[in-house]
């Protein structure tokens, strides 16, 4: 039996067929974690609190529009994590969840905001944001960390260049941005870039709408497509090889999701993928057999990944190694998440999400303990992208004002929104 349909669930994963690749030399090759694009995925969004729901890590978001004009974004923030029911004196909790906001930044206009309170810039011009925390909101602020003491709210953002009016696509290669983590607790702060993808010149003018409304495909037509695998480099959990006058202990934070992602309100539900993993260590021994199961979105130590670990110091045997990591389709991540009620009915026997074959995006973060005690460093980073995958996103496209009837916005619109509906 296929997956079922759930309203307001967010599914990181899209059924919608892809248009052919433009010729390769006509576009940028792939989405880039250093170039501008037209499409922003801020990968990681991690707000965390200690028990008590005093603060301890916040998340900044930077984002840039470098042209002499003004332009409308559209922007989705989405929780990573999955529902949960109520237990014992722990709140039920929303999963899988979105909510989105639509700014408009000025000409060569750079701005920035809290993902705990969606403020940042003080200047007249500065556009606000709904805060994160409006994903799962109460008190104690977000739900128990899987991996420790404290809570935790965290998820990924997804935004695009958009036209003002009809609120489609556009061709705007002129927008970048960056995450800053700032950990309170240990005093330890990193970055990344967020990954951008370029619409296609042969797509449409600058400025100008192109494609489907409620449709990005990343396919190169359009949108730079996303990778065909991930490669990153890591030391052994527990390695203590950089240790000096101070003994320094390592661990990594690995942060995975597929690009492709279903913003509709009738959505098909989420969809998973098998992060499967290939390792090599410094004597060029290869470990296969590990692997993930990521449903939406994921972060996980790799110290707490599952058997067989190829990371740690046991299994690696070297103080360095190197993975890399294919989104599949796997009857090993099928699920079976609901009952007949939807998200917190106990589950039923019926598969709610098949797993399929996903371009991902990967962000690592190495942690470096000092001296065993509080002190405590880290440094944020990009995967390395392989190939070409293609992916595809898709929204509720907007409608005009009601007055405004007959219109071929209005119009081009209905048909989108009744093509969308007939992929289901």
């Amino acid at each position: 039996m296929g997956p079922k349909h759930y309203v307001g669930l967010m599914a990181c994963g899209a059924a919608a067929a892809l248009m052919a690749a433009a010729p390769a030399s006509a576009q940028q090759d792939r989405i880039s974690g250093t170039e501008k694009g037209s499409l922003l995925i801020f990968s990681k969004v991690e707000i965390r609190w200690d028990n008590a729901g005093n603060l301890q890590q916040d998340t900044f978001l930077q984002m840039t529009n470098d042209f002499p004009g003004a332009v409308d974004v559209q922007m989705y923030f989405i929780n990573g994590d999955p529902p949960l029911a109520a237990n014992g004196a722990e709140r039920a909790h929303p999963g899988w969840n979105w909510l989105d906001n639509k700014i408009q930044l000025t000409a060569d206009q750079p701005t920035y905001w809290s993902a705990v309170t969606g403020l940042g810039g003080n200047g007249p011009m500065d556009p606000t944001f709904s805060p994160f925390t409006v994903l799962d909101p109460g008190f104690p602020p977000g739900r128990p960390n899987p991996e420790g003491a404290g809570r935790l709210l965290r998820g990924y953002i997804v935004a695009w260049a958009c036209d003002r009016i009809s609120g489609n696509q556009i061709r705007w290669n002129h927008l970048c941005g960056n995450i800053t983590v700032v950990n309170y607790a240990l005093g330890a702060a990193w970055e990344v870039n967020t990954w951008a993808a370029a619409v296609n010149p042969n797509a449409a003018a600058h400025g100008a709408q192109f494609g489907v409304g409620g449709v990005l495909n990343l396919n190169g037509a359009e949108y730079a497509p996303g990778f065909a695998e991930l490669l990153f480099n890591f030391q052994a959990v527990g390695s203590i090889a950089f240790s000096g006058p101070r003994l320094v202990q390592s661990n990594t934070d690995v942060t995975l999701h597929p690009i492709s992602a279903d913003l509709r309100q009738e959505t098909d539900g989420p969809v998973t993928t098998k992060a499967h993993y290939l390792v090599w260590n410094m004597n060029e021994g290869k470990l296969s057999g590990a692997f993930r199961c990521i449903t939406c979105w994921d972060q996980a130590l790799l110290s707490s990944y599952g058997i067989p670990n190829h990371f740690g110091l046991l299994d690696l045997q070297t103080d360095h190694g190197k993975a890399r990591v294919d989104g599949l389709a796997s009857q090993l991540c099928d699920l079976d998440l609901f009952g007949p009620g939807g998200p917190g009915t106990p589950p039923d026997g019926i598969l709610d999400v098949v797993s399929q074959p996903a371009s991902l995006l990967g962000i690592v973060v190495k942690q470096l303990n000092i001296d065993g005690g509080a002190d405590f460093a880290a440094a944020g980073s990009n995967m390395f992208g392989l190939g070409t995958e293609n992916a595809v996103i898709l929204y509720d496209p907007e409608d005009a004002p009601p007055e405004q009837t007959g219109g071929i916005v209005t119009e081009v619109n209905k048909i989108a929104r009744k093509a969308l509906r007939s992929r289901k």
